[in-house]
């Protein structure tokens, strides 16, 4: 399939590369030019803009890291939005929350193009493998057209729902992420003063009814103060005020997100914005930032 590529972040670059990979014939574009240099070593074109992508493509993917990039990439003159043509397929694999994903289907319906919500998880390993889980959410017609794309990025798909269903399960999942690290900062924090070793903690933990995948991948981030990032803090704050948008919204209240939020602030104020969430850590006992 011909497929234009927005947004070549930790995720959306491995994507696209996976794309290639699988014999796509794939156009990328991004607001720093610069990052589309690898892509277009291993074979992809790079468009002028992303309106010069859409009106090329068959499939318009999208990730990108908020609502106002999605919307600097998709509105006005040089947007995706003004060189769609009817039948156009766009999948969008950014968080960006219901409201963003919504106005962004209905922009594609009246130009007569089909559009898929479909955030993903996984991390920056499981983007550079293919092997990403994508929460889908539009008509079941449009998630069976857009397979082919799907199962190059990920090893599974799951159609959620409509779109909106979609952005708010991924917000789901990333505060309840959120709240899992929080559990290990504390946790390691603990372990630590009362002396007790933070690999010995997890031995522990990891042979117990409350092991996980997670405590392995983010509890050995921790052991090493390796804090280079798959997902960043500035991202997480973004999506855990996203769900409490949601939860105000719907009358759900939602306490622990917004204290674990709070923890997620004071990382920021103290320049931890672009570090892994890992580091949030370290705003609960700066002992766990020393190496």
């Amino acid at each position: 399939m011909r497929v234009g590529y927005i947004g070549l972040g930790i995720m959306g670059g491995g994507m696209a590369r996976n794309l290639l990979k699988k014999g796509h014939a794939v156009t990328v574009w991004n607001r720093s030019a610069a990052r589309t240099a690898p892509l277009h070593e291993a074979g992809a074109t790079v468009a002028a803009s992303p309106r010069a992508l859409a009106a090329e493509a068959e499939v318009v993917c999208t990730c990108v890291s908020d609502p106002a990039a999605l919307a600097a990439v998709s509105e006005g003159p040089e947007g995706f939005l003004a060189g769609l043509k009817a039948g156009t397929l766009v999948i969008d694999f950014s968080t960006v929350g219901p409201a963003a994903v919504q106005a962004l289907a209905t922009a594609c319906q009246a130009r007569g193009a089909r559009f898929l919500a479909a955030p993903v998880t996984g991390s920056k390993g499981g983007a550079a493998a293919g092997t990403l889980l994508l929460m889908c959410g539009g008509p079941a017609e449009t998630f069976a057209a857009a397979q082919p794309v799907l199962s190059a990025v990920g090893s599974k798909a799951i159609l959620v729902g409509d779109v909106v269903q979609a952005a708010q399960m991924k917000l789901i999942g990333n505060l309840m992420l959120a709240h899992m690290l929080e559990g290990l900062s504390e946790g390691s924090a603990l372990a630590a003063a009362a002396g007790i070793g933070l690999e010995k903690m997890l031995e522990v933990v990891q042979a117990s009814g409350y092991a996980s995948p997670f405590w392995e991948f983010k509890g050995k981030a921790l052991a090493a103060r390796d804090f280079s990032t798959n997902f960043s803090v500035d991202l997480m704050h973004k999506d855990l005020t996203l769900a409490m948008e949601v939860g105000q919204q719907r009358g759900v209240p939602l306490p622990g997100a917004a204290a674990i939020r709070e923890v997620y602030q004071l990382a920021r104020a103290q320049g931890l914005g672009e570090q892994d969430i890992a580091a949030t850590a370290a705003v609960i006992s700066p002992a766990l930032a020393k190496r």
